[in-house]
């Protein structure tokens, strides 16, 4: 397997800004917005009232599974018990025990690419055989022709990001109900990863796969967290929904993995879920300006195309027309313009894209404008040399 790309690029940026250089990073999935206060007055008040013990279950907080269970009817029609909620530290870790339970060495795991960095490696942990499909870059989004042949006798499962990272493509209803069909008639396992549903900047709608057709959801493990709506990256709480059989396999790896998920950031989850949701509303609208100002910057550069995203917080501009006698490829590119630019990218190859670069565009305005000087800058000198 290899390191997570995101992670690596990340650590690279950090480790520059120790040394004392000016790095704008832009390879990390995290909102800059702090943490909302009602939450973080939760945690403290777990702490000072003594919630600093496990949790029974290993899988989570009986009252998080409720109020988790409340969210999934209230907003994606979904409708589960708690018993068939396990909650993790971060949906990535889900995603993994999910990987853990149901996949044996030889199993074929189908990745609609551009895909999340850690699909890939996960099931190769596991000795599965990641089947990796590019889609076309208009929507970069699964077409049934592309299912149809990509089905093996040995097709397990399917896994699914909308709105994705790292391309900001969004699964439309008619979409997700065409593929559905499949699913249900080729007997797959699906993982839904819906982590960045609540950034969506047009008229799109967010649409839960497991919602649209029974034969999906018998066998479909929706996946969600707090970490993006909430801005709680640094408390890792994330959480998977599905059919009980699956779910009871996922909290068994959970009980053997971690134990239970923080016990403190699981009553801060609660109150992120219960609580106001006006900073939710507050942070799409800054990520679709700044999504529009980058976009635009990006566009404005010969040979660097750059699709405007329906959401998430990502842009991924194809650099290939920039390839030549001085950058060979996307590595090359991140690498140049963190020497050159002091910018911290991360190369589309981490997401089985190559030629793409994705940045994510959560940074403060007036940093997110330097960045886009220097990345035109920098890509000019390309051009010119």
């Amino acid at each position: 397997m290899a390191p997570s790309a995101t992670v690596a690029t990340t650590a690279l940026a950090a480790d520059l800004v120790r040394q004392g250089r000016d790095v704008i990073p832009m390879s990390a999935g995290e909102p800059d917005f702090d943490t909302p206060d009602h939450i973080k007055q939760a945690g403290i008040r777990a702490i000072q009232d003594g919630q600093t013990k496990y949790t029974a279950p290993a899988s989570g907080l009986i009252e998080l599974k409720e109020a988790i269970a409340r969210k999934l009817d209230r907003e994606n029609g979904l409708h589960y018990d708690p018993s068939q909620i396990v909650i993790t530290c971060g949906a990535k870790q889900v995603i993994f025990a999910a990987i853990v339970a149901l996949v044996d060495p030889g199993d074929e795991v189908l990745l609609p690419a551009p895909l999340y960095v850690s699909y890939a490696d996960q099931v190769k942990l596991m000795g599965g055989v990641p089947v990796i499909i590019p889609t076309e870059p208009d929507a970069f989004c699964l077409s049934p022709d592309q299912f149809r042949s990509a089905l093996t006798p040995r097709s397990k499962l399917i896994i699914f990001n909308s709105p994705s990272n790292p391309t900001g493509g969004i699964y439309s209803r008619a979409q997700f109900q065409a593929l559905a069909e499949l699913i249900a008639e080729a007997g797959l396992f699906t993982i839904t990863d819906e982590i960045y549903e609540h950034f969506i900047y047009g008229d799109e709608e967010h649409v839960s796969l497991a919602a649209l057709h029974p034969g999906v959801a018998d066998r479909c493990l929706t996946v969600n967290g707090f970490s993006k709506t909430f801005a709680m990256t640094g408390w890792r709480v994330g959480y998977g929904a599905g059919p009980e059989e699956w779910m009871s396999h996922i909290a068994k790896v959970q009980s053997q993995e971690t134990t239970n998920t923080c016990t403190l950031s699981q009553h801060a989850a609660i109150a992120a879920l219960e609580g106001p949701q006006d900073s939710v509303g507050t942070m799409r609208a800054a990520f679709k300006l700044r999504r529009n100002a980058i976009a635009d910057g990006l566009n404005e550069l010969d040979r660097v195309t750059c699709p405007r995203p329906k959401g998430a917080f990502y842009v991924f501009p194809n650099v290939s027309g920039l390839f030549g006698n001085t950058i060979a490829d996307d590595v090359e590119f991140c690498r140049y313009l963190l020497e050159a630019a002091g910018v911290a990218a991360v190369p589309g190859t981490g997401f089985s894209a190559p030629g793409y670069v994705r940045f994510s565009y959560t940074l403060p305005d007036d940093r997110l404008s330097d960045a886009i000087d220097r990345i035109q800058t920098a890509v000019t000198a390309i051009q010119g040399s």
